[in-house]
């Protein structure tokens, strides 16, 4: 069973990401990062599970529901398995989120914490991995020509543009002029229920975060202030 490189847990052999940091493993520039090792214990293996289905999916049909003061989402596979969820509290100002991977209905794996801040009346969002790793901020773009947008950066440097029609789920996410993730109504006619779609070489940890961040903002506190 290999070892990631950089973090040193023990991983699956045919994950592209480190289920706990996120580093590139097994392809690419990085693949050195994957090194063999003895295997450490059935305990690290299942750790190593727990994540992964949520992780490896691509594609993934997302459910919102507002819980009293909750702001809950479940993540499904398209049969229906529930592989996480995240949830966000009301009372929390700027919002903050966590996303779980749910391995089976009794055990729940954080992979990636968010934590809003208001800075000049503009919303950022930064996500961290469980070791407090920041794995990027997610911030709002209003263009004249264009219209609204959002980029996340890594190190103060763009890494991921987000752009479309946020209020109907319709939605892409590019990183240098190509398309990794989607976020759409393609399989689905229910209201509060969209799909997400990765449709490229990213950190799906982004793309489900850059998702909760989207829908929080622009569906959820736009309808508490409608109200």
């Amino acid at each position: 069973m290999p070892f990631c490189g950089t973090c040193g847990k023990e991983i699956a052999a045919d994950v592209t990401f480190c289920t706990y940091c996120g580093s590139r493993v097994g392809t690419g520039s990085s693949a050195g990062n994957q090194v063999s090792a003895p295997i450490s214990g059935q305990d690290a293996f299942n750790e190593a599970q727990k994540s992964e289905l949520l992780l490896q999916a691509n594609d993934i049909v997302m459910k919102k529901k507002i819980l009293s003061l909750t702001e809950h989402y479940d993540f499904e596979d398209r049969g229906g398995r529930k592989l996480g969820e995240g949830d966000g509290n009301f009372f929390q100002f700027p919002a903050r989120f966590v996303i779980y991977a749910m391995p089976d209905p009794a055990t729940k794996t954080e992979i990636i914490r968010i934590e809003g801040k208001l800075i000049s009346l503009r919303h950022e969002f930064s996500m961290f991995d469980p070791n407090g790793k920041n794995l990027g901020t997610m911030k709002k773009k209003i263009m004249k020509l264009i219209g609204e947008e959002y980029w996340l950066e890594q190190n103060g440097v763009e890494l991921m543009r987000v752009y479309g029609n946020f209020t109907e789920h319709d939605y892409r996410m590019g990183i240098n002029g190509q398309e990794v993730g989607q976020v759409h109504k393609k399989w689905i006619s229910v209201r509060d229920q969209f799909g997400i779609s990765i449709t490229g070489d990213v950190d799906p940890r982004l793309v489900l975060g850059a998702a909760i961040v989207v829908e929080h903002v622009e569906v959820t506190e736009r309808n508490i202030g409608n109200s």
